[in-house]
């Protein structure tokens, strides 16, 4: 992985654990990376992250892997799912086929708006 790349993850992953109010030996033990100079390198870019501490920093701080990787992508996409797994859940849990063409109606009338 090139330097540059390396450094602008490190930045991502640096603004994720600030905004959270951490500190970098809090985020070590948290995700368990054994030291604070591990989080101190991927921060730095001077360590690459493997696809498994990709994952962790993802799954830890609710944001999408290529957020982290490559500053694109959905930030907030766990929030999202979230919401799209309740809805779905609602939906499918109408038994009446009369309710669930009405429910339909309306979810289409409000994506337009």
């Amino acid at each position: 992985m090139e330097t540059n790349n390396m450094r602008a993850i490190g930045g991502r992953v640096r603004m994720l654990r600030v905004q959270k109010g951490m500190s970098q030996e809090e985020l070590a033990r948290k995700l368990r990376f054994g030291s604070r100079s591990m989080v101190s390198e991927f921060e730095s870019g001077k360590r690459a992250l493997s696809s498994a501490n990709v994952i962790d920093y993802a799954s830890f701080f609710d944001v999408s892997s290529d957020w982290i990787l490559f500053g694109s992508g959905d930030k907030e996409k766990k929030e999202y799912a979230t919401e799209v797994d309740a809805m779905l859940q609602a939906f499918y849990s109408i038994r009446n086929p009369r309710a669930r063409k009405v429910a339909i109606e309306q979810v289409r009338a409000l994506s337009v708006l």
